[in-house]
């Protein structure tokens, strides 16, 4: 889902493209994808506020589906009325999203059944990284944030109100959703910090 032009941010430039660490936040999404090896398309659904962003996936081959932006809800039922199968949906505002954290996901929901099946993380894992959650849920008693990733099974989810479990993960890699300049350093943040354990893992 990449339609977002960034107006919380007043960036002058569409979301997707804004770059961490010189790297635009949909390329990085993409090659999460792509790496992960788990998919049969990875198709971008994008809008009349994000004409490059369009321009750009287009450059690297990526299928394009157009959405008239209106909203998320709207510009997901255009997603869902693809091909009938599993959808993977993720937001191009994920800034930390990488390959092995996708296939985590899919390994995750692969035995459930439901139409829609939600990663969420616990609120205090997402306050301690320095998020501020904007929106939270409650389940069984304890508080939530929504990742923004969402598998449905587009054949069980027709018209109407949807079944949706959710699955905890509480992982860096899909805490951080741009939406504030506070975010995007951030995420730039955790960027240097996420290299700095992979060098101190592997001794170097």
């Amino acid at each position: 889902m990449c339609g977002g032009r960034a107006t919380r941010m007043k960036a002058g430039i569409e979301k997707p493209m804004l770059k961490i660490n010189g790297i635009p936040m949909v390329e990085r999404v993409i090659l999460a994808l792509e790496g992960s090896g788990k998919f049969e398309r990875i198709i971008a659904a994008v809008s009349p506020g994000t004409p490059r962003t369009r321009e750009f996936l287009q450059s690297r081959n990526i299928e394009v589906i157009e959405t008239a932006g209106e909203g998320y809800s709207q510009d997901l039922s255009r997603i869902l009325g693809l091909k009938p199968g599993k959808i993977f949906v993720t937001p191009a505002d994920i800034s930390l999203l990488d390959s092995k954290t996708v296939s985590d996901i899919v390994v995750l929901v692969s035995h459930r059944t439901a139409p829609a099946i939600s990663v969420v993380m616990d609120k205090g894992f997402v306050e301690k990284l320095g998020v501020k959650p904007s929106v939270t849920l409650e389940l069984d008693g304890e508080q939530y944030c929504h990742s923004g990733i969402t598998v449905f099974d587009s054949a069980k989810a027709v018209s109407g109100p949807v079944e949706e479990q959710y699955v905890v993960m509480n992982e860096m890699e899909i805490a951080v959703n741009v939406n504030t300049k506070e975010e995007l350093e951030l995420a730039e943040k955790l960027l240097v910090q996420r290299a700095n354990d992979f060098a101190k893992d592997a001794g170097v």
